[in-house]
């Protein structure tokens, strides 16, 4: 009995597997097609997209329709055509501003004669549409910090070019949030992520130690040539100063973030610990001018040059260029705490940002007056 059910059991096994595996020539060529078919579809669905378009909200909550495969772009100004350099230069059609002749320099010679289209919106606003439009990029793309009328800013550059317009934020702390979003947007997530982790790291380390400061250092950020003119507590453009856990004394009646005139007899009332200053005129006055002898900052011989090409380390413009002026004011201020090499932390940020081989004798010449001064 034992072996009959045994005999049972085995043939029922193998007309199981025949029924599940045996199949005619035409079943298997049928099956065969519709993997084919599978596969092709597979494939225009990809050309569909590369060609089509997708939808993508910006950071004021603007849904804009973008080309799926973005190799054209322009920079709405000044600030974005630096972050937008660092990650896509070969994508750029052209300069909001285009840099000068000693920031040319820094810059790839192949760029040089790529044309100005001008600021798109703002009191500065000098937009050549014929230069844009004869460029032709498929985006007009604007960063930095999200003014009251950005919403429509951004449509009103969208309808009088017909170009799809995005703002993307890129705040001090929002730089690597930003680059991350170019890297999607523009298909150049490798160095996006490469731009943003170097941000991340760099900006983590100064909240970390600002958050230690227990005496604020007090700092003056001196502009113009006779060194006078100075951005207010507040501003973007000395927001590098606070961020660092630094003081900046200019507590401007005017509003906090405007740019302002002030006389030596306010400056001496605030009696700086620091000034820094990226002009250097106003860097060889206030060292050597007998007004400014009695200024603390000047007596302990802390007034300091920053570096500013292809642009200013501090803030002019407040773009990414401030993540390297960050850690030149944090090793000024606190070396303690910040213990870069200067040099070479120089040359690997224009090597990332900037795509600029910075030499030994460069870096020290920018950091002469500075970080260099007493060495």
């Amino acid at each position: 009995m034992k072996r009959l059910l045994s005999a049972l059991i085995v043939g029922a096994m193998l007309f199981t597997t025949t029924a599940c595996t045996s199949q005619t020539p035409q079943e298997n060529k049928q099956a065969e097609t519709k993997t084919e078919q599978k596969a092709e579809e597979g494939k225009k669905d990809e050309q569909k997209a590369e060609s089509g378009t997708v939808k993508f909200t910006d950071s004021v909550g603007r849904e804009v329709e973008l080309p799926a495969k973005i190799e054209k772009i322009a920079p709405s100004g000044y600030l974005a055509q630096i972050m937008l350099y660092s990650i896509a230069p070969d994508k750029m059609v052209g300069w909001g501003s285009k840099p000068k002749d000693k920031q040319m320099k820094y810059i790839d010679k192949k760029y040089a004669d790529k044309p100005e289209f001008g600021a798109f919106y703002g009191k500065n606003a000098n937009l050549n549409m014929e230069a844009l439009i004869s460029a032709g990029p498929q985006v007009v793309i604007d960063l930095g910090e999200a003014k009251d009328d950005i919403k429509e800013g951004m449509d009103t550059i969208q309808k009088q070019t017909n170009i799809p317009t995005i703002f993307v934020e890129a705040t001090f702390e929002k730089l690597p949030e930003a680059y991350t979003t170019l890297g999607k947007v523009l298909g150049e997530e490798e160095q996006g992520n490469k731009l943003a982790q170097y941000c991340k790291e760099a900006l983590d380390l100064a909240k970390a130690n600002a958050q230690k400061v227990t005496t604020k250092p007090k700092v003056y950020y001196a502009e113009g040539e006779n060194g006078l003119s100075t951005m207010g507590a507040g501003s973007i453009h000395s927001e590098t100063i606070e961020f660092m856990g630094a003081e900046n004394v200019a507590k401007l009646d005017k509003g906090s973030k405007s740019k302002a005139e002030i006389s030596m007899e306010q400056l001496i009332n605030w009696n700086p610990d620091v000034i820094i200053t990226a002009d250097k005129k106003a860097y060889e006055l206030i060292i050597t001018d007998k007004a400014w002898a009695n200024i603390k900052a000047v007596k302990d011989k802390k007034v300091y040059q920053a570096p500013s090409l292809p642009y200013n380390w501090v803030g002019r413009p407040p773009s990414v260029n401030r993540i390297l002026g960050m850690q030149w004011l944090g090793t000024l201020l606190f070396p303690e705490e910040f213990k870069y090499d200067m040099v070479k932390q120089a040359q690997e940020f224009y090597k990332l940002f900037y795509h600029y081989d910075l030499s030994e004798e460069e870096a020290k010449e920018m950091l002469k007056n500075s970080i260099l001064k007493d060495k």
